[in-house]
């Protein structure tokens, strides 16, 4: 399968609309390049992706105007540019993948029963604050604002 993407002005796009299953080996990334890098017959490819919380890439070395792809697995999407020389440069070409079958693990995971308890444990105390603490208010941090509650339990907008 083919991933066609076009090169001008240094800007890498791809042509029509394409996305990737993930785990497969046949895709071929194909470049049509314009004028600027006839004089580069070694390039490189790069395959950059975020994957387990952090950025990775695969560099692949051609010459001429196509290259295997890697394998990619369990990711969202793949930016795929070119270098060559000292130092001619692409923006990123965005593509979207589709995780496949096996990117899902063979065991389901499960939390911990102690992680469980030890957040319900928050929750409770962030809903019940401990009698020792003595302050009749206590604030609640949330993404609207601050807000406090009373001993009552009324809500009221903090204010300073």
């Amino acid at each position: 399968m083919q991933i066609n993407i076009s090169v001008v002005n240094r800007i890498a796009r791809v042509i029509g609309t394409s996305q990737i299953v993930c785990g497969n080996s046949d895709y071929v990334a194909v470049f049509t390049f314009d004028a600027e890098w006839n004089d580069y017959a070694d390039k490189t490819a790069r395959f950059q992706y975020f994957k387990d919380g952090k950025f990775e890439h695969v560099d692949v070395t051609f010459t001429g105007s196509s290259c295997a792809m890697p394998v990619l697995t369990d990711i969202d999407r793949v930016e795929i540019g070119v270098f060559a020389g000292e130092i001619r440069t692409t923006t990123p070409a965005v593509v979207p993948c589709c995780r496949c079958i096996s990117d899902i693990p063979a065991e389901e995971y499960a939390a911990p029963a102690d992680m469980y308890d030890q957040i319900m444990d928050m929750v409770q105390e962030a809903m019940n604050p401990p009698p020792e603490s003595g302050d009749d208010e206590y604030f609640i941090v949330t993404a609207e604002g601050d807000y406090v509650t009373t001993s009552e339990g009324d809500y009221i907008i903090a204010k300073e």
